[in-house]
C-alpha cells in the first residue's frame, strides 16, 4: 500500500491512528505499506512520535512504486 501524503502539509492525531491502523492490517496480511510526498512538517511529527521507523518514505509515488515493485 502506497499511502501519497503529497497533497497534505500536516495532520493530527486521528489520522495518525488511521495510518496506523492501516498498517496494521497490510502488515498481518503480509503486505507492506509505504508513505509519499510527505511534506517537512509531517515528517517532523513521524519522527517526533517513532511512526518514521515503521514505514518507508520516499519523495514521490513514482518512486514509492518502484521500489515495491523490486520486491
Amino acid at each position: 500500500v502506497i499511502v501519497d501524503l503529497s497533497e497534505v502539509e500536516f495532520f493530527g492525531s486521528v489520522f495518525l491512528s488511521l495510518l496506523l491502523r492501516t498498517w496494521k492490517s497490510v502488515f498481518q496480511n503480509g503486505g507492506t505499506m509505504v508513505l509519499c510526498g510527505v511534506s517537512q512538517r509531517a515528517k517532523e511529527l513521524l519522527k517526533l512520535t517513532a511512526l518514521d521507523t515503521l514505514w518507508a518514505i520516499y519523495e514521490s509515488r513514482e518512486e514509492a512504486m518502484a521500489v515495491l515493485a523490486m520486491e
